[in-house]
């Protein structure tokens, strides 16, 4: 007869399943940690029922900020195995988020238990920060593009946008673009002038980035063409688009601007309403594989849904990632995403056949050679593997984690991109705790030095993309986290960069995240400081009276009396006076009495 006391775990992980033993269903396992193997539970297999009945009791809970000792309490009977579950749950869940990574490093993680994630450089900060602007936001009425800028303001505005978005996020076709401003700004009775409709929704989102990328702060046009780009896309809506690629399109630049301008709630709601919208207008599928819309007459028009196609999935993935909130997946997805550089059939077809489509498998991770390319697309493999809810191990990590730096991007923010890849992808790992080979490490330090010179850079020709301002922040980040000299000798470099894009866009979002970088930075020194104390007292335990005398060498190269113990000056490389504009940052040292409760390792 079985004994009624003892407790078994509902899930075991894949070592006791192809060793056939009892698992106790911790992280660790009790017999992964005898033999010391690696433990990992495979959370997606379907034969475990018990799992996927835990993850749809425990999501709400999860995705509140609850933590696995409250799961465990609200269900007493599975405290084991649902505190352990909820833990690599959570664990998974924080691991792609830079938000959850920065939150570890607050004092007594004050943030740990909160239903949302404070996201630090999530981007330069709001583009209408002042009341003055929110007042003047409630009375904007949507117009007609024509009657917000001139032809040639709209032709100069796209002109910015080619030139700076586009080689990133390259889903609008030039000659069509011109071609249709144009007839836009033809007189009404021209036979073939372009009434209003849903592509002045393009025309708004194209020129809204062109002065983004061209002016540090906006004007009202820029207000106008916003709210009647967002008046066209939200009446598209209430029923199916008269014209899908257009509103698709409208809708693409519409999450892309909100990425770079606004909260992070309200671009991952605009991105989940895309990706739904591209189901409803089909397309996530290819033509031939679906009654698709009848737009075989336009030219491109294949290449133009794979690239509406990609960038949807590409801002939903990283908004949803950096949320720590769950992504759009289409089943049943054919369309894939196809580099912008195959314009010939031939080209078309070969990319297509290397490309993924959804949902993506977990393992093996999808990877790359090594290559100097110009196109966002195919990171968006790896992207899509790193799914918080896909089972991986180190060996995979490892190997994505090696695919994105082989990867040989020239522009700066493509650049960016990679690094956040790359960042993420090393939160992931050290989540885990797994032991990074110190040449993959070197070469993620190099890949963030690239990432600081492209920030610096995009800084200076004013294109403010997000990732300016999020992957300065991270890299400070994981320099403390990795903590070795190569990693520290690197700080001055990242603060540095940090400031120079918090002192360009001057907002409160920039402020805070050079705060909180300047107070790691600050309790990183202090904890050194008392290591070095540490060592000291060592070293005159060697010089007390009985002991055995020292060896000459060792004697005079050891120190005679201990220095005064002093508080650890705030110049090192980072004094304030050094910085004008943020000398607030004394107010804030002032107002905390002690910063020795920094969670700098996350644990």
């Amino acid at each position: 007869m079985a004994d009624q006391g003892r407790k078994r775990s509902r899930v075991a992980c894949t070592s006791c399943q192809s060793r056939k033993r009892k698992c106790s269903g911790d992280q660790p396992c009790t017999t992964c940690a005898q033999f010391g193997s690696d433990c990992h539970y495979d959370l997606l297999s379907r034969k475990k029922k018990d799992i996927r009945h835990f993850q749809s009791q425990s999501g709400p809970l999860l995705s509140s900020g609850a933590l696995p000792t409250e799961i465990a309490a609200k269900r007493p009977d599975q405290a084991t195995s649902a505190s352990s579950l909820a833990a690599l749950l959570v664990k998974a869940l924080e691991a792609n988020s830079g938000a959850a990574f920065a939150r570890r490093l607050n004092p007594k993680n004050e943030l740990a238990g909160t239903s949302k994630l404070h996201l630090f450089g999530w981007n330069v900060g709001a583009r209408y920060p002042t009341p003055e602007w929110t007042q003047s936001l409630a009375t904007v009425k949507p117009r007609p593009v024509v009657e917000i800028i001139s032809q040639d303001e709209m032709r100069s505005l796209a002109g910015v946008f080619f030139e700076k978005v586009d080689p990133c996020y390259p889903f609008i076709d030039r000659d069509t673009l011109l071609r249709q401003v144009g007839r836009r700004w033809l007189p009404p009775a021209a036979e073939s002038a372009l009434a209003y409709g849903p592509y002045d929704a393009v025309l708004c989102g194209v020129a809204a980035f062109g002065y983004l990328f061209s002016r540090r702060h906006a004007i009202p046009a820029e207000l106008h063409l916003v709210e009647s780009a967002r008046s066209i896309l939200e009446q598209s809506l209430q029923a199916d688009p008269a014209s899908p690629l257009d509103t698709v399109t409208g809708w693409v630049l519409r999450v892309a601007y909100l990425r770079m301008t606004t909260t992070a709630h309200a671009a991952w709601m605009a991105s989940c309403t895309l990706m739904h919208l591209i189901e409803s207008t089909g397309l996530h599928q290819e033509p031939s594989s679906h009654i698709a819309l009848d737009r075989a007459t336009e030219p491109g028009t294949p290449e133009t849904r794979r690239r509406l196609f990609g960038m949807a999935r590409h801002l939903n993935v990283w908004i949803s990632f950096e949320l720590g909130r769950s992504r759009v997946v289409l089943q049943g997805a054919t369309t894939t995403t196809s580099p912008p550089s195959s314009s010939s059939s031939s080209s078309s077809s070969s990319s297509s056949s290397s490309s993924s489509s959804l949902p993506p498998a977990p393992h093996p991770i999808p990877t790359t050679t090594t290559t100097t390319t110009t196109d966002i697309y195919n990171l968006l493999p790896i992207s899509e593997s790193l799914d918080p809810t896909e089972a991986q191990h180190t060996s995979n990590l490892e190997a994505a984690l090696t695919s994105v730096l082989d990867i040989g991007y020239v522009q700066p923010h493509l650049i960016l991109v990679q690094c956040n890849l790359m960042l993420c992808i090393y939160r992931r790992l050290r989540a885990f705790n797994s032991l990074i080979p110190a040449d993959l490490l070197d070469r993620v330090l190099a890949l963030s030095r690239r990432g600081l010179r492209a920030a610096a850079d995009l800084v200076a020709i004013n294109s403010p993309w997000h990732q300016t301002a999020n992957v300065p922040f991270q890299v400070v980040c994981t320099l403390l986290a990795i903590d070795t000299r190569a990693s520290l000798g690197m700080l001055r470099d990242a603060m540095r960069t940090l400031h120079q894009v918090a002192a360009a866009y001057d907002t409160e979002v920039m402020r805070e995240a050079y705060t909180t970088a300047y107070l790691m930075v600050l309790v990183h020194h202090r904890r050194k400081e008392e290591d070095m104390r540490s060592l000291r007292d060592v070293l005159q335990l060697g010089r007390s009276p009985g002991l055995p005398q020292l060896p000459v060498a060792v004697a005079v190269a050891a120190p005679v009396t201990e220095p005064p113990v002093t508080e650890p000056a705030l110049q090192s490389d980072h004094t304030l006076s050094d910085y004008p504009g943020f000398t607030w940052l004394s107010d804030i040292l002032l107002e905390i009495p002690s910063l020795r409760d920094f969670d700098m390792d996350g644990s």
